[in-house]
């Protein structure tokens, strides 16, 4: 019996070793496989990591121009009605001319002085934009908002500016 059964055990291992041997080699595949499979998990994990900070980046980006975009047209919709307003008020350039004034020490008679600077006061058709203004006495002994009768001796005057007046209500 003892014959026997150590030779049934022996025939016994030897399959059941090779079925061993080939269970281990196929459990060495799997885990090869795993670590393979994990491997380019891990290098498709960090690309998409990658692509995903591009990503957030372009869309920061996306955002700047989107908001950059909306105050252009609100700057588009201000501009559109302050042309409107312009054109409805005529104080665009082209409904006015502009004339340069330049008076310089001009002796004057107080009264020739009056007009002149009521001619340039600022109405709905003229505006005066001064660079220089002087008014003077030429005496020592008159004063400048003395009224005398007669006006015995004139003022001096500079003025040195623009003129712009109206020439029409209407585009030329």
């Amino acid at each position: 019996m003892n014959a026997d059964a150590p030779g049934h055990e022996v025939g016994a291992r030897r399959p059941g070793r090779s079925t061993g041997l080939m269970l281990l080699g196929g459990a060495v595949a799997v885990l090869l496989l795993g670590v393979l499979g994990f491997d380019q998990a891990r290098a498709a994990r960090a690309q998409a990591q990658r692509a995903m900070a591009d990503v957030n980046a372009m869309l920061v980006d996306a955002r700047g121009h989107e908001e950059l975009a909306k105050r252009n047209r609100a700057l588009l919709t201000v501009s559109g009605t302050v042309q409107q307003r312009a054109e409805a008020s005529l104080v665009l350039p082209r409904y006015w001319s502009e004339r340069q004034i330049n008076l310089r020490q001009q002796t004057l008679p107080r009264e020739q002085l009056n007009a002149v600077l009521v001619s340039t006061a600022r109405n709905s058709n003229q505006l005066l934009k001064l660079e220089e203004f002087d008014v003077a006495v030429t005496q020592p002994d008159d004063g400048l908002f003395d009224a005398l009768a007669g006006g015995r001796y004139p003022v001096m005057m500079s003025l040195r500016g623009s003129l712009n007046f109206r020439i029409s209500d209407r585009p030329l």
